[in-house]
């Protein structure tokens, strides 16, 4: 959902993305798993996948874990409500 081109569009115009991954069979460097374990630590990540919505400030307006359903406009919906 998230490489759809009506999600890409929205989000090229409202926020900046940052993707962690946390591989079960790729293999990582040691400060790359640290960097990761530490931002997990920081948000409290328990599951994955995990959207976490971040203000201009840093501060979490919004969180979302698992997926959700609807597709592209479901999603941008959310993530403008989380905004109000």
């Amino acid at each position: 959902m998230l490489n759809t081109p009506e999600f890409q569009d929205y989000a090229a115009k409202n926020v900046v993305l940052v993707e962690l991954d946390y591989p079960n069979k790729t293999v990582q460097s040691d400060d790359l798993k640290k960097a990761n374990a530490a931002l997990r630590d920081q948000y409290k990540i328990e599951g994955f996948p995990t959207l976490v919505v971040l203000d201009k400030d840093g501060k979490e307006i919004g969180r979302q874990v698992g997926y959700s359903e609807g597709g592209p406009k479901a999603f941008i919906a959310k993530l403008d409500g989380f905004k109000k």
